[in-house]
């Protein structure tokens, strides 16, 4: 089945989520997709079924300004995770040459604001732009408890997977603070992750923060990826992660990383004993093996070989060469 979403008179449907309501209405759980014709969708988007694409024509934009210090009717704080813009959590999912934007901006009377929650397993993002500030894509799924409060709160989870197997690729994912975050099985490939301005000057950026199952096999694998910065970021002011849980897992394979990236590379997030737990790992090419020299010694770094890469972690050599997401249906 197909849906169309447009302004047009010809369209199914006018908005986004009227699109998906009317899909999750639907008795089947057969694969579907829904085509959006261009435009700017002020919206925030919740999909709970699975088999489904959402597909954007041309030049097709997702916002939302939800942020956590924003107030309830009861006068709390939302939290982080009740801002997503779009909210995944089903799995057989491909996100496809969309736009999604959390324009809350940053600060403190701001805090987290999600662009995308990807509660989901076997979900694919392909030439897709992700914007936000702190927090900016969530993979989940959520640690088994909050650091700083009784609960999580935020969007209501119907289903939980037994695995959280995530691919981006050809993406711009752009961000401040922890921009990448969460405890998915990932595999970002050609894409731009670029660091903005973060609004305190002497305060760091932080790419990545995972939070990684203990028992997890993997978790991030960035591969032939872009790290760059918008103007105003200043050298060495930006690491490449630091661990959201103690067991947070992290490689860079073969990327090009901008002056922009601290020379001492990782964070251990104000606790030395992370640094016995985490997995964090950059392979680079023999011109770039300079960049070894200064990285923390409790993180590895190290010059491609012969090794095929590409096996490292995530998926299998068959799924990424054969595979479901290179598929025109999910």
């Amino acid at each position: 089945m197909v849906v169309l979403v447009g302004k047009e008179s010809f369209c199914n449907f006018r908005s986004i989520q009227d699109a998906v309501n009317f899909l999750e209405s639907q008795t089947s759980d057969n694969p579907a997709q829904i085509h959006i014709l261009p435009g700017v969708y002020e919206e925030t988007v919740r999909i709970y079924r699975s088999n489904l694409s959402l597909i954007g024509i041309g030049q097709v934009e997702i916002v939302m300004n939800r942020c956590a210090k924003e107030r309830d009717e009861q006068g709390n704080e939302i939290g982080t995770f009740a801002t997503p813009t779009l909210f995944l959590g089903g799995s057989h999912l491909v996100i496809e040459n969309l736009i999604i934007a959390n324009t809350a901006g940053q600060g403190d009377d701001v805090g987290q604001a999600l662009a995308v929650y990807a509660h989901c397993d076997y979900t694919v993002f392909r030439n897709c732009i992700l914007r936000g500030n702190q927090d900016t894509l969530f993979t989940g799924p959520l640690p088994p408890s909050p650091k700083e409060r009784s609960v999580f709160g935020g969007i209501q989870l119907r289903e939980h997977h037994t695995e959280y197997r995530q691919l981006y690729r050809n993406c711009l994912i752009e961000g401040t603070v922890d921009f990448i975050f969460g405890g998915a099985t990932a595999y970002f490939e050609h894409c731009e992750i670029r660091s903005l301005r973060h609004i305190k000057e002497d305060s760091p950026g932080y790419i990545t923060a995972a939070s990684t199952p203990k028992n997890q096999k993997n978790g991030y694998v960035f591969r032939d990826c872009y790290l760059t910065a918008a103007e105003g970021v200043l050298e060495g002011s930006v690491y490449l992660g630091r661990p959201w849980r103690p067991y947070a897992q992290t490689a860079f394979v073969n990327c090009r990383v901008g002056s922009h990236i601290h020379q001492q590379g990782w964070d251990n997030w104000n606790d030395p004993e992370n640094e016995a737990t985490v997995v964090y790992g950059e392979y680079v090419t023999p011109e770039s093996q300079a960049v070894c020299r200064n990285r923390v010694a409790w993180a590895t770094c190290s010059v491609l070989g012969d090794e095929d890469w590409s096996k490292e972690l995530v998926f299998s050599e068959n799924e990424r060469k054969g595979a479901w997401w290179n598929k025109d249906k999910v």
